[in-house]
């Protein structure tokens, strides 16, 4: 007899300790509006329920690495590239959204979804809303040479149905281009070809991230002080990023303008991040409400607290990319759209608006 309590007490002991490992970097609990018999009753098996649903973002290195690289691709909204050999000055806004897509099938964006409620998984996704960069002419300098600052600041909180996301948008930077083969020009500039020119920058940006991530209702019948309750539980969870990185991009690029209006380009070159850092955290987004018909207990609120972190992830170092870009311009003025491939799928495209003299 006492053999059989000593082996069921060390049992009983691995069990514990093998859950509370298991879920040691998450924390899930529950509060009634008016606690009492309906805690007592019902807060272990909400957390029974949520937990499990939850657990899969207690830890996730993969996601938040995603959202990292995701940033990289972002930042370089408002881009002059194809719109070198300008005569004096360029002025321009923009923005840009990314994606680190988990596979390489052409339609992962009907599919990420799905993916990212599997748990850990190596996506994300990158917005920088708006960013002004101005360029200058350094020919008093060295001829050929073209200095630009860009700056971008903004606060962004969208809430549409089920689509929730509040973003703050931090970027500061600069690059130096220089023209390697001087522009050409044929049937009166007509066509002209922008030659070829290389740029080197640096950028360092500083987002916070949170969005909304539903996840199905749980419906669940129990009892509070005899009386039977049915309650309806949303385990539904926000995924909180802040980001940040120190960008250092070079390119190589050459853009032709034809019959004065279409401007296409295309180019490569690599992204250098250092001293980056992106940290995840898991908040609750839903709760728990008694919702039979009759009872004393009906509307009763239950707030469900879910916490979970990954911290200190760093954002892939060296990001080989490929660059192109379509554009159209009247005079002085323009609007681009700026696109990027990046090796191991990674995916940028932004909306950019300029003048160039």
């Amino acid at each position: 007899m006492k053999r059989s309590l000593y082996i069921s007490f060390i049992v009983a002991i691995i069990l514990i300790v093998s859950i509370s490992t298991a879920f040691a970097a998450l924390t899930v609990d529950v509060n009634f509006d008016n606690g009492g018999p309906i805690d007592t009753a019902l807060r272990a098996d909400v957390i029974s329920q949520v937990l499990p649903k939850v657990e899969k973002y207690s830890y996730v290195p993969n996601l938040t690495r995603g959202f990292g690289n995701a940033n990289t691709y972002a930042s370089h909204a408002s881009t002059l590239r194809g719109y070198q050999n300008y005569g004096l000055y360029a002025i321009s806004v923009g923005s840009m959204v990314s994606v680190q897509a988990p596979n390489s099938e052409p339609d992962f964006f009907k599919d990420i979804q799905d993916e990212m409620d599997e748990g850990d998984v190596y996506a994300g996704v990158g917005l920088t809303p708006l960013v002004v960069q101005a360029g200058i002419n350094m020919d008093f300098l060295l001829k050929g040479l073209y200095v630009s600052f860009l700056f971008g600041k903004l606060n962004t909180n969208v809430e549409q149905g089920d689509f929730k996301i509040e973003h703050n948008a931090n970027i500061i930077g600069g690059n130096v281009n220089y023209s390697l083969i001087k522009e050409k020009s044929i049937l009166a500039r007509a066509l002209l070809w922008r030659g070829i020119s290389i740029g080197v920058g640096f950028i360092h940006t500083d987002n916070s991230l949170e969005f909304y991530n539903k996840l199905d209702e749980i419906n669940e019948t129990g009892t509070v002080s005899g009386t039977p309750v049915s309650y309806t539980i949303d385990p539904s969870v926000n995924f909180e990023l802040d980001t940040k990185g120190n960008i250092i991009p070079v390119e190589i690029y050459t853009s032709v303008r034809l019959f004065w209006f279409l401007n296409v380009g295309v180019g490569g070159g690599f992204d250098y991040v250092f001293l980056s850092r992106t940290d995840f955290r898991l908040s609750s987004a839903g709760d728990v409400i008694i919702n039979n018909t009759g009872t004393l207990y009906d509307g009763q609120k239950g707030t469900i607290t879910v916490d979970a972190e990954t911290s200190g992830i760093e954002s892939d170092s060296f990001r080989p990319k490929i660059l192109a870009n379509l554009g159209f311009s009247i005079g002085p003025a323009f609007i681009d759209i700026p696109a990027s491939y990046y090796i191991d799928n990674g995916y940028s495209i932004g909306i950019t608006a300029g003048w160039v003299w």
